[in-house]
């Protein structure tokens, strides 16, 4: 029996994981984290690795820890040089992946990490059951549900059937063996945001062939992925006047800047354009075909083209996240859903007694920026208020 247990252990869950247990009201052994993969953080890890990662494009303050200057005083304590970026002080991926594992470490983590797929969730007797993989079930007061989108790929209906004939030639970043290499031949990147523009820079340094960066837009430059705003009353007052949750999602498609960059990498990709590295065509893929080792992809303005091998940088579905879960647990629990598919929960982000919702299943209530680092942040402040 646990007081808590925390379904995901990415961002959402670790930040909501570290507030619960610095708030004093959580004993260790009352906390329970249940993840499919065997370590924190694993997609997170896999992704900004992939993808060739340098610098965060949240600031400094937007961390797992509580204290939101925690990450610049390990800085100073660790003498971190170079450790920001810019005006907002944007951290350098290593040295957050460091503070988070000393953070995690710091609170013995491991000892309250289960390893196993969640098949069910459900009420019994005014608690919590949740069934694994493992033919078990863990009984609690509380929890949460901190699922990441990153586990469904979005992938173009022109690219499915050549997945089928060749898998290791059209691949998207969001997949576990899906490896970043060294290619013989000229390399395409399909999507316009961040890290299509991450991985671009990559590729450049470490392949031979050339690069191609297909978009379906000219650059989008942008600071952050939504306005600051979203971050606090500015502009969460009127949103949260708003009872209408189609117009809520509304608001938070056209709040999303999707496809955007930072200004320092729309630098690194004109230089390596300047370069004669990287080729940058704002067009769209209308067909795909597979021929004697090469993909040909035809365009809808431009010529069309053959290469090596195809990376696809296009997010992930625009769904609920772990559907069959979820899709059960909503059957079998009468859980109110919006007409998007997405959890109708309180000011609490409790969908029922009992069950809390982080990540993308919150943004309803928290808004556009629910999906990211400060999202997990509002997320766990708010848990630990009522733990």
């Amino acid at each position: 029996m646990y007081k808590w247990i925390i379904i995901g252990g990415g961002i959402h869950g670790c930040t909501i994981a570290v507030h619960l247990l610095k708030s004093g009201k959580v004993e260790p052994n009352e906390l329970l984290i249940v993840d499919r993969y065997e370590k924190p953080l694993h997609k997170w890890s896999m992704i900004t690795s992939k993808i060739g990662m340098d610098f965060l494009r949240s600031p400094s303050v937007h961390h797992i820890d509580q204290d939101p200057f925690s990450l610049q005083n390990y800085a100073k304590d660790m003498g971190g040089i170079n450790s920001f970026l810019g005006r907002y002080k944007r951290p350098r991926l290593d040295f957050f992946n460091d503070h988070c594992y000393e953070l995690l470490d710091s609170i013995s983590i491991q000892n309250m990490w289960y390893q196993a797929e969640v098949h069910d969730i459900r009420s019994f007797n005014g608690n919590w059951r949740i069934y694994t993989n493992q033919h078990n079930f863990f009984e609690t007061n509380y929890v949460v549900l901190a699922l990441g989108v990153n586990e469904q790929p979005a992938f173009p209906d022109w690219a499915l059937p050549l997945r089928e004939k060749e898998p290791d030639k059209v691949k998207h970043i969001f997949e576990e063996e899906a490896e970043v290499k060294q290619e013989v031949g000229d390399v395409c990147i399909i999507g316009g945001g961040i890290s299509a523009a991450h991985l671009a820079t990559k590729l450049c340094a470490i392949t031979n062939g050339k690069v191609t960066l297909v978009k379906r837009h000219p650059f989008r430059i942008h600071d952050f992925d939504s306005d600051p705003g979203w971050l606090g009353p500015k502009r969460l007052a009127k949103y949260n006047k708003v009872s209408n949750f189609t117009k809520r999602r509304s608001i938070i498609n056209k709040a999303r800047l999707r496809g955007s960059i930072p200004r320092n990498m729309f630098l690194k990709l004109k230089k390596c354009q300047a370069d004669h590295r990287l080729e940058v065509i704002d067009d769209e893929v209308k067909t795909a075909s597979y021929y004697d080792g090469e993909i040909r992809l035809s365009f809808a303005k431009y010529d069309s083209r053959k290469f090596s091998c195809i990376w696809l940088a296009t997010g992930s579905q625009a769904r609920i996240p772990e559907k069959q879960l979820m899709d059960k647990l909503i059957v079998n629990e009468n859980l109110p859903c919006a007409s998007c598919g997405f959890p109708i929960v309180n000011k609490q982000l409790e969908w029922k007694k009992g069950l809390y919702v982080s990540g993308a299943l919150a943004e309803l209530e928290v808004g556009p920026v629910a999906h990211n680092i400060s999202g997990a942040r509002k997320a766990a402040v708010k848990l630990a208020g009522l733990a």
